[in-house]
This record gives structure tokens, sequence and C-alpha cells, in this order.
């Protein structure tokens, strides 16, 4: 019985060569999305899995109150995890805390290369499971200790038997490997980590910070085995740090390990996801398009049912029974969806680089697991059955008498029910059609936010030489002269990057006793002219004034944070220094695009420089220009690796996420507008074909090929109507919801529907036109001569 189910499948999918293509094609570009989509979400929920306390790791977390807005962020102080340590023990074992992830220049004999690192304390290498190689791997404690990971072992020295080999950094520190760990995976917080330092060493070259409850720039780490104690700890550590820093009115909130990656995004204090929100996102456009496609065939096979009525009307005939029928069309439905399947891991084994590129992750089929056919398998049986159940029932319940006398009534249900698949498909494909417009409007309307400073042929250094630092204005003297750049600035960060905030400011006016928190940064005289500042009021540091050393130039939100409307009206204190505001600048972008302005002081002194930015010359070609600087920089320091990067493409790297988003749903939504076009392609064309002798008689009786045309299209226009009517206030609801989640967004307006609206017209007019007019100029004489 199967082998017959099989030949009549294939004999069937054979005699219908149309409607097989478009439903198997409708199918396998679904698969396809499905199949991508898929690998991507398994990719995002596989992350920090394979820490041995996946469960049990918590972030500590900082909410406070800036501008009378809530902002969370993951920067702890040193005292602390002190705290932690020393008085949480029990309930927080395996406690650590860490230095921001930076590159820094390494070199052995004649090698140089650049690696990221941090520096650590506490039991960093237990909590986060590194696995050691060679010799001791554990968090380094005695200063001038280092321990490295496998790969930078091997790029180092060729091999991972280096424990006692000296390594040195940023041309001056000499480091003893004391251990060689495993490399951290790619679905990992930590991946790329080459190397861990002593907290020592951090603790020796930074005076003070150690005893500091305002520096909150530290990421802060502990073990909880017991859940249920979260809250009461958050309570706890929230009353501790609640009296050291009174101006934001902090909240210590413990983030879990599981919610790290895809649950990384708050607003007012609370999580409102992450990137969960694109998770879901794509597994409900995989869903929909597999819908999409299910629709097709569902809607191609009762169509063709007109010329199968005879078929089956035989076989009822001949003794089949109503359950030997539905058998045979699911076989054929579950046989179309099995070639389906085959042409999407085609389409999928081609269409994952591309994916890999724009998600910036690696991934593939996994042909080698079992798991993956036993999966496939399921699915294809799964779709093929829901997919092909309704036609099965719908033509095995044919009167046989009738089907073969060709006078089936299909009943008005029957039209229903396929006008309602079709509103269905439509009404998707609108939803998709808007929210992939608002994605690339937003996408648009932040990168089109004022920065704030002109980033083009703008370049950072990523150097930490002393050499350099030392010589700076000897350089910059040089660099000028030879007419390679128009400027360049040393300061304690780049204009792109806010990487410190600190507390203990004060202001006439300000009522906290222990002083408000802030953005800093230190610049040299140079940083204005070389990012191009835009001064709202005031001036720039300038070496003609000696008070200078006690100025401060701030931003718009440290203007409207503190109350300044005039320079003179008050000064800005820290550690008991009076600064005198010499000028506001507009507000610049250091941070995340999709966040609102951190209040920023500028100084002079303040903290340390020796981060080198410099305005290329634009007259000059650049590959040759930055050939010639890191000439001149090797001149000043010889052991110096000369990294780069410009600005304008490091601030690109902000929009990565959006990007890809809108990458994936462009493509995601095009193929279901393909796919929705290509299934009412078919089954126009097909109830064109019914309605051959109906056309022929009106034009006989004098109809026109417009009229004609409108009485063939206008089904479908209100069907398109319909669908709108659908979708538009589902994607409103949800879209709003989205927008929600960034401080910068776009309001959403009429217009967006408007021409989501009009070009969901135009595509339906364009696809159901060409049967129409066809069938519209078609000679009656031909069309009825049968009759």
């Amino acid at each position: 019985m199967i082998k017959l189910f099989l030949k009549t499948a294939l004999r069937n999918l054979k005699r219908s060569p149309l409607n097989t293509t478009i439903n198997i094609l409708g199918l396998a570009l679904g698969f396809t999305v499905a199949l991508v989509s898929t690998l991507w979400i398994l990719k995002q929920f596989s992350f920090d899995k394979h820490y041995s306390n996946y469960k049990n790791i918590y972030q500590v977390m900082i909410t406070g109150t800036f501008n009378d807005e809530k902002s969370t962020d993951r920067s702890t102080p040193i005292p602390l995890a002190k705290t932690i340590a020393s008085d949480f023990n029990n309930e927080m074992p395996d406690a650590t805390l860490v230095s921001n992830m930076e590159s820094n220049n390494i070199k052995v004999g004649d090698k140089k290369l650049n690696a990221p690192g941090l520096y650590a304390m506490g039991k960093f290498s237990d909590l986060f499971s590194l696995e050691s190689l060679q010799g001791d791997s554990a968090t380094p404690i005695s200063p001038s200790t280092i321990i490295i990971s496998e790969s930078l072992a091997k790029r180092l020295f060729d091999k991972t038997d280096v424990i006692g080999k000296t390594i040195q950094l940023n041309g001056e520190e000499q480091y003893n490997i004391q251990g060689v760990y495993k490399d951290i995976p790619e679905n990992n917080t930590f991946y790329g980590l080459d190397y861990v330092l002593p907290f020592v060493d951090y603790l020796d070259r930074n005076k003070g910070i150690e005893e500091s409850w305002s520096n909150c720039y530290f990421s802060t780490f502990a073990r909880i085995d017991n859940p249920t104690l979260v809250p009461s700890l958050e309570n706890k550590l929230t009353n501790i740090i609640n009296k050291k820093l009174t101006d934001i009115k902090p909240e210590v909130l413990l983030h879990p390990m599981s919610k790290w990656h895809l649950y990384d995004a708050f607003k007012n204090g609370k999580n409102i996801g992450g990137r969960i929100q694109y998770v879901w996102m794509f597994t409900w456009i995989s869903v929909f398009i597999i819908l999409l496609a299910s629709i097709n065939f569902i809607n191609l096979s009762t169509a063709r049912s007109l010329k199968r009525g005879k078929e089956i009307g035989v076989l009822k005939s001949v003794g089949v029974n109503r359950r030997q029928l539905i058998a045979g069309f699911l076989v054929e439905s579950t046989l179309a969806v099995s070639c389906a399947f085959l042409i999407a891991v085609l389409f999928a084994t081609l269409f994952l680089p591309w994916v890999n590129t724009i998600t910036h992750t690696t991934l593939h089929i996994p042909f080698d697991r079992i798991q993956f056919y036993l999966y496939s398998f399921l699915g294809i049986l799964t779709i093929g059955v829901l997919a092909g159940l309704y036609p099965a029932l719908f033509l095995s319940s044919f009167n046989p008498i009738l089907a073969l006398k060709g006078k089936m009534n299909i009943g008005k249900n029957r039209f229903s029910a396929r006008k309602g698949m079709v509103v269905v498909q439509f009404a998707i494909s609108i939803f998709l059609m808007i929210a992939t417009y608002l994605v690339i409007k937003q996408l648009h309307y932040t990168k089109d936010r004022p920065i704030g400073y002109k980033s083009s042929n703008l370049v950072n250094i990523n150097s930490n030489s002393e050499l350099i630092s030392k010589n700076f204005e000897v350089l910059r003297k040089v660099l000028i002269d030879q007419r390679l750049i128009q400027d360049a600035s040393l300061a304690s960060n780049y204009v792109n990057h806010l990487s410190l905030t600190g507390g203990g400011f004060n202001w006439q006016g300000n009522e906290t006793k222990e002083g408000s928190i802030m953005g800093i940064f230190t610049v040299d005289e140079n940083f204005a002219s070389t990012v191009h500042w835009n001064f709202l009021k005031g001036r720039n540091f300038s070496k003609d004034f000696r008070t200078d050393s006690t100025g401060v130039i701030i931003n718009e939100a440290a203007a409207k944070f503190m109350g300044v409307t005039e320079l003179t009206s008050k000064q800005l204190s820290k550690r008991g220094v009076n600064y005198t505001i010499i000028g506001i600048i507009q507000n610049t972008l250091s941070e995340s695009p999709f966040k609102s302005i951190t209040p920023t002081a500028y100084f002079l002194d303040f903290l340390p420089k020796n981060k080198i930015t410099l305005r290329l010359n634009e007259q000059q070609d650049i590959s040759q220009t930055m050939k010639a600087i890191a000439q001149q920089f090797n001149r000043f320091d010889p052991d110096l690796i000369f990294d780069y990067a410009f600005t304008d493409k490091e601030y690109a790297k902000q929009f990565e996420q959006m990007e890809m988003i809108k990458s994936l749903t462009s493509t995601f939504t095009g193929l279901a507008i393909l796919i929705s076009c290509l299934g009412l392609y078919a089954l126009v064309a097909f109830l064109t074909e019914q309605r051959e002798k109906e056309i022929g008689i009106r034009k006989v009786l004098g109809a026109s090929e417009i009229g004609l045309w409108k009485l063939l299209s206008i089904e479908y226009v209100w069907l398109t109507w319909i669908a709108f009517l659908v979708a538009a206030p589902l994607a409103y609801l949800l879209m709003e919801t989205w927008l929600d989640n960034y401080v910068y967004r776009i309001t959403i307006t009429w217009t967006v529907f408007t021409l989501t609206g009009l070009t969901a017209l135009g595509i339906t007019l364009i696809t159901v036109s060409y049967h129409a007019i066809k069938a519209a100029l078609a000679n009656p004489a031909i069309t009825l001569r049968n009759e």
C-alpha cells in the first residue's frame, strides 16, 4: 500500500509542474529561514552553559538615579567586593573582582603583538572554570605573575610548555608565567581573554583607589548556592552601599549568569529583556514563514481538487476507503515536504556564510550529530501531516458519483476557508513589512543622532606606551610638520569611549552629603580642536591661562544636572578642589547611542593621559599616511605595536546588532512576500483557468477588458484590505512596545501604515494582474469552442 501511495504521489506531483514547483519552492524557502533561525537561536541559548557553576554565578550590578532617571550598570567599587568577600563569605563564596578587558602590547624576544587581558582578584579562575593546561592557572596573587591562554602561548612561544618564562607588557613590566589555561569558547562572556594579571599590580599603579566607593568601574561576581537568598542579599548590600553613595540612591542587583547574554537590557532599574527579544522575533518569523508556505500548500491542493475529482471518484468506486485516501494524500504532502527540506538544507548551506558575516558568529549545520537527523525527521513528518491534513480531509470527502460526473459541490465554506488563509498570508506579510520598516527607520534615526564631534578622519591609537606619552608633544609636532595630521591629542580616553564615572562632585545647591557621580575625562589643550567639539558657551582650555589647571569644561547634560545657566553661576568641586567652569560643549556620544547622555566633566589634570587621538590631513592618501605615522611612532618606541582604529568605524560597531536585525528581518520579510506572491500567483492562475468560459461569455455579452480585470482583481484587493486591518493594529502594539526599550527613539506615524498598505496593495495587483489581463484579452471564440 505504501508503495502504491508513493507511486500515486509522484505521478500527481509530476502532473502539475507549476503547482509542484511553487509548493516545494515555497516550503524550501520557509524551511531555510527556520533552519538558519534555529541555528542562531540555539547559539544564543548556549552562552556560558559550559561553566560548572552556571546556575549559581551572579554579577553584582548597581542601579543609580541620574537626572531623575534610573540607570543600571555593571560597574562596582573595590570596597563593595571586599565587603562581600569578608562579611558574606558564607552566602557568597568564590567572589571575584576584575577590571575592564583591555588590549596591551606584549613582547617576547623579537615577537610583538596586541592581546586583551584584565586584572583579577579573588577566585576568578575557580568561578569561571579556567581549565589548566600547564602549571597553575589559579588567579595570580603574587606581583608580576601572569596566567595566559593556550592560543597566546602558541603565538608567543609556538608551544604551551612555557611555565617560568617571562613576557614584557607595554614595553616595561616583566611578568612570569605561572600557568596556561585552555582557550575560552566563543559562546562565552570572557571569550577572547588572553591573560589574567594580579590585581595587586593594578592597586600598586593606582594608589588610593582601593578604599574609594565612588570609583565604580570594576566588575564583581560571586557564587550563590541558594537562590532564595538573593532578595535578602540585594537588600543588605543596598543598605551598605547606600551609606557610601547617597547621591545616586544606589540599589544592588544580583544578575544571574543564565540571564547575562539574553537578558542584558535594563530600564528604570528593571530588566526589560535584551537579546531575548530578537530570539523571540526570529522564532516567530520562522513560524510565520513556515505557516505561509503551509497555507500555499493547502490552498493550491484544495484548488486543484476540481481537477482531481474524477481520480478520487474512480478510487472510491474500486473500493478505496476514505482512510486510505487520507493516508495517500498525507504521503503526497510528506513527500513534498521532504523534497523541500532537502532543498532548504542546500539553500541554508549557501546562505550561512553571509549570516555568519552579519551576525559575527560561527553557525554551521550539525551534519555530524544524530539529533539533527532525528529532529529533521520529526519536523518533516509533523509539517507534512499538518500541511496535508486539511486537503486530505477535503479531497477524500467528495461524493464518487458527483465526482465522476464532474458536478462536485465545493460549497461556499470551502471558498471562505481559502479566502481566510489568503488573508492570513497577507496579514503576516504586511505585519513583517511594517516591523521591518520601523526597524530600519529606528536604526537610521539613531545613526543620524548628533554626536557632538566630527568623526571622519579621526583615528584612535591603541597604545599604552610610556615612551610615546612622555614624548608626545615632540611626536605631535613632527606629524604636523610632515603634513600627516591636522592635530593630535593626548587624553585619558578616546572621544567615543566614556569608561570612567566617579563620585564626590559638589556645587552650590547640591544637597548630597557624599557628592554626585559624573563622567570624567582628562584632556589636553588640543583635544577640542582634534575632535572638533561644538562649544555652546565659553572657551577651550588654553596654555595662555595658567588658571586653567583648575578649570573644567562640562557637557550639556552636566549643565542641566547642575542647573548651570551661566558660566559664572557655579563652581564644580572635587576632592576639595574648586574648579571654575570655563566652557559648556554640546553632548558628545561617548557611550551607547541608544541611551541617554551621562553628565560629564573634562579636566586638564585629573587622570593619567595615555590615549592618543589623531585628526588626519584630509588631502593625503590614508593608507600611505598611516604607514608614515607608524614609522614615526616606532622611532620613539621601537617595541611599540602600532595599532589603530578609525573613530567612525568604532562608532559604527555600536549598531552591529541593529544592522544584523535589519539585514535578517529585511531578508526574511522579502522571502515571506515572495512565498505569498508565489502562492497567490499559482492560485490565481488556477482559479482564472476555471473561469475561462465565464469570462468568454461575459466578453461575448459586451464586457470590456478593464471591467474583466476589475472583476478578477477586486476580490484580492478586498482580501488585502482585510489583512491590512488585521496586521496594522498588531504591528503598532508590538513595535511600540519594542521601541519603548530605547531612550532615543522614533514616533510611529500614520505614514508608516500608508506606505506599507499601498505597497501591499501594489504587490497584490502586480501578482494578480498578469493572469487577470491574460484572461481578459483571451479570444472568447477559443475559450467557448467546446460549448
